[in-house]
């Protein structure tokens, strides 16, 4: 589709879909997989399950969850896929999950110009990329892992219906990425820096160093992989000079699941400055003090839930899904009850600054954690097995009890690092040597069975590497004695 107008017609009447209009298409999806995905048909049947039965959207809330486990793992890959096949894919993704296990993820054009109209409207509506000349650096890894490639193959597709970018793609190579932007980012009047969070603060502070003025440059920020606070994207607006507190960056929500499941916006960006100042509002809307990522998403192409406390989604992907447990915790709201539990606030923020709130009347996901064993550093995971692997290594297992606890931190410059707490086993204490055989054997671990973190370590080095900290048995903090053991720190 060349011609713009009609491409922005109806990304806002998709935009504007309706709850009957979602229940309809999550209807569709349903009878779809049941037809056409040999995997999810023989699943219908080992549950019990009767299509024709499936007609209204209450019925459709009474079907199975499916998960990696009770679905995903079970059946040969090309069973999971449309008509039991990989030949309607175009390009397979990998991913790893709670378990550190590969999964691959095949998707197609379908998904591909899914993900162009989601990044479109993103470019024209967020970015005004229509109205300036813009380049995209992709700074998310170009491996088998999604955010690369997907990000590069839906901002191609936009540059196909005639938006004006360019794009170069350094992936997670920090010296790339600050060399591109020193020669091209003179011929552009904005640069759009699409990265996981930590590693774009690494480029800005590797671009200082080497003479960047990055307020000569409107930098926009396009992020994915991991949740981050409201003041380090202050802090991230301030390094490069911004005032653009709605629109001048984004956060993702994102999964190899099914690509794109929603992202930040101006409305839900004003939405979550204005939690930040009201804790009893926090408290109302999500029964919790703390400030959970809040994105907005297209109803007719994610279909949420919430049951229990986790977030379950249905998806016309590559491999499609319905009632899709990500074991995401989180909850669902409206677009008018927020706006009825703010009292409108929000808005008044964003019309100061000329944005109007009705361009985004889709409605909230709060996203709280995951429910799975993982931490994060530059948007990787790392699972309990890549330390308990450590930790009963002969250097270490005689002076540990092999519990631990993890977490992703931020220090007072904002950069992030992975913070990993030890328990020492009764009666030892802590010597000098014990630090420093820690920190070597729990690297050397890392290294060696999680390829993500390896590839990691060759892009940023020494700021990838954990910060141990040996604690006494029974750390009150950490290792309380009696209370159920969490591996993450949150």
């Amino acid at each position: 589709m060349n011609s713009l107008t009609p491409s922005h017609l109806l990304r806002r009447t998709k935009s504007t879909t309706s709850s009957q209009a979602a229940d309809k298409a999550a209807l569709k999806l349903f009878h779809d997989m049941a037809a056409r995905v040999p995997a999810y048909r023989h699943f219908l049947s080992e549950n019990s399950v009767t299509p024709a039965s499936i007609r209204t959207i209450a019925d459709f809330r009474e079907l199975p969850l499916v998960d990696k486990k009770n679905y995903l793992t079970k059946y040969p890959l090309r069973e999971l896929c449309w008509d039991g096949t990989l030949a309607n894919s175009r390009i397979i993704s990998v991913s790893s999950g709670s378990t550190g296990e590969p999964f691959f993820w095949p998707r197609g054009a379908e998904q591909d110009l899914e993900g162009a109209d989601q990044h479109e409207r993103i470019y024209r509506d967020i970015f005004h990329a229509d109205k300036v000349s813009t380049l995209v650096v992709v700074c998310f890894s170009m491996g088998t892992w999604i955010a690369g490639s997907y990000t590069t193959t839906s901002t191609l597709g936009v540059i196909d219906r005639g938006l004006k970018l360019n794009l170069v793609t350094p992936g997670i190579d920090k010296e790339e990425a600050v060399k591109s932007i020193k020669h091209l980012a003179s011929q552009y009047d904005q640069i759009i820096l699409a990265g996981y969070p930590p590693f774009t603060k690494d480029i800005i502070d590797e671009g200082r160093e080497q003479g960047i003025k990055w307020s000569k440059l409107n930098v926009k920020f396009m992020w994915a992989g991991e949740a981050f606070s409201e003041e380090w994207r202050d802090f991230m607006l301030q390094r490069v000079g911004s005032r653009d507190k709605y629109s001048g960056s984004l956060n993702i929500y994102g999964s190899a699941d099914a690509a794109m499941l929603g992202h930040e916006t101006p409305v839900s960006i004003a939405l979550r400055r204005l939690l930040n100042r009201r804790t009893a509002l926090r408290e109302k809307l999500f029964g919790t003090p703390e400030v959970p990522s809040i994105i907005q998403y297209d109803p007719s192409r994610r279909f949420f839930e919430v049951v229990g406390s986790e977030l379950v989604f249905s998806a016309r992907a590559g491999i499609p899904l319905v009632r899709y447990n990500i074991h995401d915790v989180g909850g669902l709201l409206t677009f008018d009850e927020v706006s009825a539990a703010t009292g409108g606030a929000y808005e008044e923020d964003l019309k100061k600054h000329d944005i109007d709130p009705a361009e985004w009347p889709m409605p909230f996901l709060y996203l709280k954690g995951r429910k799975d064993l993982t931490a994060t550093i530059y948007a990787v995971n790392i699972y309990p097995e890549n330390i308990k692997a450590a930790l009963i290594d002969p250097k270490m297992r005689g002076w540990v009890t092999g519990k631990f606890t993890m977490a992703t931190r931020n220090k007072s410059d904002m950069d992030q690092y992975f913070e990993i707490n030890i328990e020492l086993a009764k009666g030892i204490h802590p010597e000098h040597d014990y630090r420093s055989i820690a920190q070597t054997t729990v690297l050397t671990k890392l290294v060696k069975l999680n390829g993500e973190f390896r590839k990691l370590h060759t892009a940023v080095g020494v700021k990838a590497e954990p910060q141990i900290n040996l604690l006494p048995y029974g750390d009150p903090d950490h290792f309380a004695v009696g209370v159920k053991h969490r591996w993450v720190k949150r």
